[in-house]
C-alpha cells in the first residue's frame, strides 16, 4: 500500500483546514478493524480507498466509503507513461474494470497484455506470471504496484492526483451532509423527547421505527427493544393496520390505556412512491380538559366587564328613544354596527347594551380603545402573536383580542384613530373572518361581531384621505348616532338627579341627599361639550363639596356653591349659542395654528402638512372652514 499511501500524503496538504485526515497504513481486515473502532469512538465520518481494498472496506465498515474510480483517460495516460519506461507493459485490474480498453487497444493495434484478478493472492500470482513472460512495467492499483516493485518490476499507478483529490472532495461533502442530517435527527429526537404528546411511527409493514418517552409514560412500557416489533403486539388497541390499508386519517378516537383515557390520532405517511408508514399520536384526555379550562379562563380574564343594558340609556327625549329602538333591532342580527357621536355621549354603554340583548350575550364582550396604544402594540393586541414573533414576546405567544372575543362581540372604540397600516389588516379580517397572528403563517377562523365607535366624522376623513373608504363601507353597515346633551335638553335635569344619587353611593357618602333644585338653572343653561362624562364630573365635585354642608341651604347659597365648584356653569349662555361658540372657537384656534405653521414654512403647504401630520386636503378644508 506504500505507493497509494504516498499519493494520498502528497495530496492531503491541499485540504488542510477542511477536516482531519488520517492515513491507515494497512488494508483489508486490519484496516476495517481500525476504522470500525475509530467510528465507535466518533473519530471517523468517511473513508477514501481504492481497488480491492476499497471494495472490501465497503462491505466491512460502518461508515461511508468513497472508492477511487478509474476513468478511461487516466488508463491511457498511465499506459503512455509506462511505455516511455519500457515497451514491455502489462495492465492489471479487477474483472470488468476497463470495459473500453480492449476496443481501444485493437483500434490502435497496441500489443499490451490485460489481465484480471479476483483477490490479493490472485493479484500477486498474476504479477509473478507476467514477470515470467518478460513484462517489465505493471500498470494498476496501489496493491499491484507494490507487488510489482517487491519482485523487481516497475510500477505505474493508474490513479491520477486529480482523481484522488476529487474523491477526497466527495468524502468531505458526504461528511458535511451527514453532519447536517445528524443535526436534524438530533433536533427531531429532542423535539419528540420533550413533547407531552405521545408519538409512535411505523413503517409500511407496521413495524415500529420510533417511540418517544411520552408513549412509554402513557403505556407504561420501555421503548428500548421495541424497534422492529409490530405496534399491535405492544398494544392491540393502537394498531395502525387499518390506516396503512386505507391510507385514510383517523382523528380523535378515544381509548382507555393503562387506566388512562387518551385521545388517539392515526395519520398515514405518503410519499411519491406511495404509503411509506404511519404516525400515531396520544394525548391524555385530562390534558385536553386542562387546556380547555385554561382557554376559557383566559377568555374570561380578557373579557371586558359587561355592566350595562339598553335600559341603562336613560332618558325620554325622542333621540334617546330612537337609539334604544335601533339598539334592540340591531341586536337581533350579527351585522357590524358603527356608533357615532361626541365624546361622553355613552357609545360604550350602547355597545354593551346591544351585546347583552343579542344571542351572543353569554360569550365575551371585549373592548379596546384604538387610540390608546401605539401601532405596534395595538397590532399584537388585536391579532395576537406567535412565540418569538418579536423581542420581548411572551413565551408560547399570546392570542389576540379577536380570538379572545370568539363567538362574542369586539368593541373597537375610537376606530377613527386606528393607524393606516392596521386599517388594512382590520379590513382583511372583516372580509375573511379569520386572523393571522403577528409572526404566524396560519390563519385562525374567528366568529366575532364587530361594534365600532368614533367621535370623528369618518366620511370627512375618507374624503380627506385620512381613513380607508373600503373599511368605512365595511364598518358603516348599521349606523347609530348618539345624541348630545344639547340635543336632549329635557333629559339633563332628571339624568343629573339620577347620577347624583349614584355618585354618592359609589363614594360611600352618607346620608344620601337629592340634588338641590337650585342647581337646575345652571345645569340646564350650560352647553355640556363633554356630554354625560362632563356632567358626571361636575356632579361628583358637588357631592364631595357638599358632604359636610347643612342640608337646608338656601337657593342663593346653592347657586354660589355651584359657581365656586363649577365656574364653567356660572352665567352659562343658552345651549344653542354656547355650542356654536365652542365650535367656532375650536375652528379659529385650529386655523390660527395652521397659519402659524405655514408662516414658519414660508408658505410651503407640503412642508406644513408634514409638520402638522395632515393631508393637503385636510389643511385646505380647515382653513376654508375658519373663514
Amino acid at each position: 500500500m506504500a505507493r497509494i499511501s504516498r499519493s494520498f500524503a502528497q495530496i492531503l496538504p491541499r485540504f488542510a483546514g477542511r477536516g482531519e485526515f488520517k492515513l491507515i497504513e494497512a488494508g483489508f481486515e486490519t484496516a476495517a478493524n481500525a476504522i470500525n473502532q475509530a467510528a465507535r469512538q466518533g473519530q471517523v465520518d468517511a473513508v477514501v480507498a481504492a481497488g480491492l481494498n476499497g471494495a472490501y472496506l465497503r462491505r466491512h465498515v460502518s461508515v461511508p466509503v468513497v472508492q477511487v474510480k478509474i476513468i478511461g483517460f487516466e488508463v491511457m495516460n498511465a499506459l503512455s507513461t509506462a511505455r516511455r519506461i519500457s515497451p514491455r507493459v502489462a495492465l492489471l485490474g479487477q474483472a470488468g474494470q476497463y470495459p473500453e480498453l480492449e476496443t481501444f487497444l485493437n483500434t490502435f493495434s497496441l500489443d499490451i497484455p490485460v489481465r484480471t484478478y479476483q483477490d490479493p493472492d490472485d493479484a500477486l500470482a498474476q504479477v509473478q506470471a507476467l514477470k515470467g513472460e518478460g513484462i517489465e512495467v505493471i500498470v494498476g492499483s496501489g496493491l499491484l504496484v507494490d507487488y510489482a516493485e517487491r519482485i523487481g518490476l516497475m510500477g505505474v499507478l493508474v490513479y491520477s492526483p486529480a482523481t484522488i483529490g476529487a474523491c477526497i472532495e466527495d468524502a468531505i461533502e458526504i461528511t458535511r451532509l451527514q453532519r447536517i442530517e445528524s443535526g436534524r435527527r438530533e433536533y427531531l429526537n429532542a423535539v419528540l423527547a420533550n413533547l407531552d404528546e405521545g408519538v409512535a411511527a411505523v413503517d409500511a409493514s407496521g413495524r415500529i421505527q420510533a417511540l418517544n418517552p411520552a408513549v412509554e409514560r402513557l403505556l407504561g412500557i420501555r421503548a428500548s427493544g421495541m424497534a422492529g416489533r409490530r405496534l399491535e403486539e405492544v398494544s392491540p388497541a393502537l394498531s395502525l393496520d387499518e390506516v396503512l390499508r386505507s391510507g385514510k386519517r383517523e382523528a380523535e378516537s378515544v381509548h382507555r390505556l393503562a387506566g388512562k383515557m387518551v385521545v388517539v390520532n392515526r395519520i398515514p405517511l405518503a410519499t411519491g412512491a406511495g404509503l411509506s408508514g404511519a404516525v400515531l399520536t396520544l394525548q391524555e384526555a385530562g390534558a385536553i380538559h386542562r387546556a380547555d379550562r385554561n382557554l376559557r379562563t383566559r377568555a374570561r380574564m380578557r373579557a371586558h366587564a359587561v355592566r350595562y343594558t339598553l335600559d341603562d340609556l336613560f332618558g325620554t327625549a325622542p333621540p334617546v328613544e330612537k337609539v334604544r329602538m335601533l339598539g334592540r333591532r340591531y341586536a337581533r342580527v350579527d351585522s357590524t354596527v358603527l356608533i357615532g357621536g361626541e365624546s361622553g355621549t355613552g357609545k360604550e354603554v350602547l355597545a354593551q347594551g346591544i351585546h347583552q340583548a343579542s344571542a351572543r350575550h353569554s360569550f365575551p364582550f371585549i373592548a379596546v380603545n384604538c387610540a390608546a396604544f401605539p401601532e405596534s402594540l395595538l397590532e399584537s393586541e388585536l391579532f395576537g402573536y406567535e412565540d418569538g414573533a418579536f423581542s420581548g414576546a411572551r413565551r408560547g405567544g399570546k392570542p389576540g383580542l379577536f380570538e379572545s372575543a370568539h363567538n362574542g362581540t369586539l368593541f373597537l372604540d375610537e376606530v377613527g384613530d386606528m393607524p393606516a397600516a392596521l386599517q388594512i389588516r382590520l379590513l382583511r379580517v372583516l372580509q375573511e373572518r379569520q386572523v393571522t397572528p403577528v409572526g404566524g403563517s396560519e390563519a385562525v377562523p374567528v366568529n366575532v361581531r364587530i361594534i365600532a365607535a368614533t367621535h370623528r366624522d369618518l366620511a370627512a376623513m375618507v374624503a380627506a384621505g385620512d381613513f380607508r373608504q373600503d373599511l368605512f363601507f365595511r364598518l358603516n353597515i348599521l349606523r347609530i348616532d348618539m345624541p348630545t346633551l344639547r340635543e336632549r335638553r329635557q333629559d339633563i335635569w332628571p339624568l343629573a338627579q339620577r347620577l347624583y344619587l349614584r355618585i354618592q353611593e359609589n363614594l360611600g357618602l352618607q346620608p344620601l341627599r337629592p340634588l338641590s333644585p337650585a342647581a337646575q338653572a345652571a345645569l340646564m343653561a350650560y352647553a355640556w361639550p363633554g356630554n354625560i362624562r362632563e356632567l358626571e364630573n361636575v356632579l361628583e365635585r358637588l357631592a364631595v363639596y357638599l358632604v359636610e354642608m347643612p342640608g337646608d341651604l338656601s337657593g342663593a347659597q346653592m347657586r354660589r356653591i355651584v359657581g365656586d365648584v363649577a365656574p364653567e356653569l356660572a352665567g352659562g349662555a343658552p345651549v344653542e349659542t354656547r355650542a356654536e361658540s365652542l365650535a367656532d372657537t375650536s375652528r379659529r384656534h385650529d386655523a390660527a395654528h395652521i397659519r402659524a405653521v405655514l408662516a414658519r414654512c414660508g408658505g410651503n403647504r407640503q412642508e406644513a402638512c408634514a409638520m402638522l401630520g395632515i393631508s393637503p386636503t385636510t389643511l385646505w378644508r380647515r382653513l376654508r372652514q375658519s373663514r
